[in-house]
């Protein structure tokens, strides 16, 4: 699949140079002629990476970067500037920039940075994926140890009630019955202990979640 990328440059004949490089490189490109058009394939196209001339006819980059500048998905954005002046570099890159190119742009140095970006923008992806997988992981567990303090007390309730209930039966059918409740009652609280001792599972006793062992009376 071909990374996508958006051009954002207002000189034609740049524009075509770069578009060129960029799609022999692989990348596939978007391209947008001012501020108003950057914006619009932003939302609507989602771009990983966003090669942006800083000088365009509508306005300035740096607007682009200050409305971007807050967002958690945002695109990689390297910026392209005929103002060799290191305040605007350092403006550009303190409001999120992944680089800073001074026109001329030198074509390995491009070709370099954006490969920069890619493996950045994967290695963020993973990490994003990794974030999401752990919140779920945590959620799943939270929802475990719920259930598992409410079958150990239901365990424990029944325990008793079976130990009661044995003390005052003298029919051996029912307490047949009660020793093969109790028993299955056993064995499903060893299931518990089971679960609980997971490290996945574990439950982390505290404030009102204490954990209820189940035994034998």
């Amino acid at each position: 699949m071909q990374e996508p990328i958006l051009l954002v440059e207002d000189d034609y004949i740049l524009q075509f140079s770069l578009a060129t490089i960029l799609r022999r490189e692989g990348y596939a490109v978007d391209i947008a002629r001012n501020v108003s058009e950057a914006r619009l394939a932003l939302v609507s196209r989602r771009p990983r990476i966003v090669l942006l001339d800083l000088g365009l006819p509508d306005g300035s980059g740096i607007d682009i970067l200050k409305a971007w500048a807050t967002e958690p998905d945002r695109p990689l954005i390297i910026v392209t500037t005929a103002n060799d002046s290191p305040k605007t570099a350092l403006e550009a890159l303190s409001l999120g920039a992944f680089d800073c190119l001074t026109k001329p742009i030198n074509h390995e140095m491009l070709r370099y940075t954006l490969r920069r970006a890619v493996s950045y923008d994967q290695l963020r992806q993973q990490v994003r994926d990794y974030e999401r997988l752990k919140a779920e992981v945590e959620e799943a567990s939270i929802t475990v140890r719920k259930v598992v303090h409410s079958i150990s007390q239901a365990l424990t309730a029944i325990m008793g009630e079976a130990q009661l209930v044995r003390e005052e039966v003298t029919d051996e059918s029912l307490l047949s019955s009660l020793d093969r409740i109790v028993r299955i009652t056993e064995t499903v609280a060893q299931h518990v202990t089971t679960i609980r001792s997971l490290r996945l599972f574990a439950l982390r006793e505290s404030g009102g979640e204490q954990a209820t062992e189940v035994r034998h009376t």
